[in-house]
């Protein structure tokens, strides 16, 4: 299993009890290319979609083991539309954004989508590094296991509900 899908799985496996959990999967365009009629293949607006207490949580994830992640050009780790579909679900009310996983360090974390758009815009950079993550997100406090991780996700989902971003920001200092 690639590291991607690891995290994908230690991610999954770290959603507590009583929220929904739903993997959007990308429509294969299967084995037979050359003979397949099908032009292009769909791809999903993001990857998981979460849902506690009446709240929607849009997120995409992405675990890399370089210090940085590209979201410039064609072999970008992060595409442009997958942050304007994330923007989309934060303004109808859904709480988005990104999870970045820097392996190398290890570090985790939340990136707001707005946010995440407000650095491509402003940043003069083609991709994100580490402390590019650490002032702009919230760490998300994770813990080893002999080979997997988990994650602690209260600081995304909140008792009742998303705080807001200053409750998450003392709430990560307080950890």
């Amino acid at each position: 299993m690639n590291t991607g899908k690891k995290f994908e799985e230690d991610f999954k496996k770290s959603v507590p009890i009583g929220t929904y959990y739903l993997r959007l999967h990308d429509s294969a365009i299967g084995f037979d290319v050359e003979n397949s009629t099908q032009r292009f293949s769909l791809k999903s607006p993001y990857d998981i979609v979460l849902c506690k207490n009446g709240r929607m949580y849009a997120f995409e994830l992405k675990s890399n083991q370089e210090k940085s992640m590209s979201f410039y050009g064609k072999t970008s780790k992060i595409k442009e539309k997958q942050v304007e579909e994330l923007i989309k679900a934060e303004k109808s009310g859904a709480f988005a954004g990104l999870i970045l996983n820097f392996r190398c360090f290890p570090e985790t974390y939340f990136i707001k989508a707005s946010d995440f758009r407000r650095f491509m815009d402003v940043c003069g950079k083609k991709s994100i590094n580490i402390n590019d993550a650490r002032s702009i997100g919230i760490l998300v406090p994770h813990r080893k296991l002999k080979v997997n991780y988990r994650y602690d996700l209260s600081v995304l989902l909140g008792e009742g509900g998303v705080k807001s971003s200053e409750e998450m920001q003392r709430a990560v200092h307080e950890i």
